[in-house]
């Protein structure tokens, strides 16, 4: 899955936080001038002769700009680390709902403009609240958590996916048509179906597709795709629908 960026991650910011410290820098020395601050100094330090001036002097500038950096350097990782929390989602790691639309959105003007195909799979676990009932919500959390590492895994680098709800998820398949998306929705059903979860339960999940088309929003994409994930529900389950999908097992 691809790296998102964030303004706070920008590397640019960083530079200009590192040129702010040099300007604060620059604006000391200029007030030090201003106010005869030297003369004040080495007055102190004549009445002090057990301290070396110069070596004061030396100590400030080097401990200034160093102290700046680290500054500077430790509110961008902190800062990146808030991004992520924001948009990723706690119990899984992949992208939140909040995220995922933001980058849905971006996707879809990106499509009309360039005249790029686009495609939007949403699926979620079946029967999800028995797993829940009968093993626990701490297991059900670790079928959550192996299920998005699974499908994560068989993710292309062009493809975004979040957790959009309790046991749903949704992926964002840029420059790929609606039976492209139908394929990879597809494989992701028969790994999810032949892959053990850790519960004495066959876990399995349904799939709507849908292809983005021309001047639709990205509402109309995501209503559509959900409805086709309705109709794989109603036809059975651990089944893919979508554009030229074939019924997959009951």
């Amino acid at each position: 899955m691809p790296r998102f960026t964030h303004k706070y991650l920008d590397i640019r910011r960083l530079i200009g936080e590192l040129v702010l410290a040099v300007l604060l820098l620059v604006l000391v020395f200029l007030l030090t001038a201003r106010f005869d601050v030297s003369e004040w100094l080495m007055e102190w330090a004549m009445r002090h002769e057990a301290y070396e001036l110069d070596d004061i002097l030396l100590s400030v500038l080097i401990v200034g700009p160093v102290y700046l950096l680290v500054f500077a350097w430790r509110r961008h990782r902190e800062m990146g680390k808030l991004v992520e929390e924001a948009n990723t989602d706690v119990l899984t790691g992949i992208l939140n709902r909040r995220r995922a639309m933001e980058l849905l959105t971006r996707e879809v003007r990106r499509s009309h403009r360039y005249h790029r195909q686009l495609s939007v799979i949403l699926f979620d676990i079946d029967h999800f609240k028995q797993i829940n009932d009968q093993f626990g919500h701490p297991a059900g959390d670790r079928v959550l958590q192996s299920f998005a590492n699974l499908a994560s895994a068989r993710m292309r680098d062009l493809d975004l996916m979040a957790r959009t709800g309790g046991e749903e998820f949704m992926v964002i398949a840029t420059e790929t048509g609606g039976e492209g998306a139908v394929e990879l929705a597809e494989r992701l059903r028969s790994a999810v179906e032949t892959t053990s979860f850790g519960i004495d339960q066959a876990v399995t999940a349904s799939f709507g597709v849908s292809q983005l088309r021309p001047g639709e929003s990205s509402a109309t994409l995501m209503q559509r795709a959900d409805e086709r994930l309705y109709w794989a529900k109603r036809g059975g389950r651990n089944r893919v629908s979508g554009p030229g999908a074939t019924a997959a097992k009951p």
